[in-house]
């Protein structure tokens, strides 16, 4: 898997050391700008130039632009161009994008990169933390991803995926475009670069999300906690939660054309044998043959999570449907079961 690390130096993180074991890692926290003039010796700056063609044997200007990135720190840099625009386009130095993240998200860089030739960057940080019990959290990331090129503009979303790489930033945009729920969660915010108050903007949405993650992350906290804390008395309260999660199909009513009844009954029984397994299968998880579950309704919510996750058989990868599919519909079904228990 390429990382695409410009100059294979350019990638910053905080503690956990990539997947492909290039650019620097921290021990300690440090800021965007501390990141960028430290650990990237300042990056680069970029500029747009006159298009320049020899028209009836004098050098004429087009009225076009190249975005020139210019050189960097490293020895073998040169000068790059990055695309050719309009005198609409408005450059955004790498500086800019860092100084607006420490003034507006007041948090420390979880990673940050320049990808390809610098045409890409991104930083990320980790959104407030839910804690449920010891050892035992939800987390997201915030992630802001600029393109100095013309082709890509600057994105604010926030996702389950820590960017390392190209693949892995790719990865997590992907996450928000499927998870964008308009409250703060997948994508927030985005604008081209012919936005003349972009920087602006974009401070205030890094703003908004970051104080915004923080009220949220303490609803959602509590309401962890609650469940964490009310405890499951007999199988039968199990046998209630997973049956209102997972209901039976009803039995077909004499209403009904004869020719077709024998389809339909089968495939009434085919998939209330698939519920049943699920009840089954969860329930076995959370009388003991599940990893470290709790007797309460966190624990039934963690029995849900493995049993989709793990145990569930398939022959296709899951993490997909887990994420996006029909397994993560299944498990907010209990999610949702649960809620009307505690709220």
């Amino acid at each position: 898997m390429a990382s695409n690390i410009m100059e294979e130096r350019m990638f910053y993180s905080f503690k956990e050391k990539a997947w492909h074991s290039l650019g620097q890692v921290s021990e300690v926290e440090q800021k965007a700008v501390e990141v960028l003039d430290e650990k990237f010796q300042g990056g680069f700056t970029t500029e747009l130039r006159p298009v320049v063609v020899n028209l009836n044997g004098e050098q004429t200007e087009t009225g076009d632009f190249a975005v020139v990135r210019s050189k960097t720190s490293d020895e073998n840099s040169k000068e790059v161009v990055f695309g050719y625009c309009s005198k609409l386009y408005q450059t955004i130095q790498p500086k800019q994008i860092c100084e607006s993240f420490d003034e507006n998200v007041k948090a420390p860089v979880e990673t940050m990169a320049f990808l390809g030739e610098g045409n890409d960057m991104f930083i990320s940080w980790k959104m407030p933390e839910i804690e449920i019990k010891k050892d035992d959290s939800i987390q997201l990331f915030g992630i802001v991803r600029t393109g100095f090129d013309t082709m890509k503009g600057t994105n604010l979303f926030t996702s389950t995926y820590r960017p390392v790489c190209n693949n892995t930033i790719n990865l997590a945009q992907g996450w928000a475009k499927q998870n964008t729920d308009g409250k703060g969660r997948g994508e927030i915010w985005n604008s081209k670069h012919v936005n003349k108050n972009l920087l602006r903007n974009l401070g205030f949405w890094m703003s908004h999300v970051q104080e915004n993650a923080k009220q949220e992350a303490g609803l959602i906290e509590d309401f962890f906690k609650v469940l964490a804390k009310t405890p499951v008395t007999s199988k039968e309260q199990t046998q209630d939660i997973l049956k209102r999660a997972f209901p039976n199909m009803s039995e077909l009513s004499n209403y009904y054309p004869k020719e077709l009844k024998k389809d339909k009954q089968d495939s009434i029984v085919l998939f209330n044998e698939k519920q049943e397994a699920i009840r089954t299968g969860i329930s076995n998880l959370f009388d003991g043959s599940g990893t470290a579950i709790s007797m309460d309704l966190w624990g039934i919510m963690n029995a849900t999570s493995e049993y989709f996750c793990n145990v569930l058989p398939s022959k296709k990868p899951i993490s997909s449907s887990v994420m996006f599919g029909n397994r993560n519909k299944q498990i907010l079904s209990v999610v949702n079961v649960l809620k009307e228990l505690v709220v």
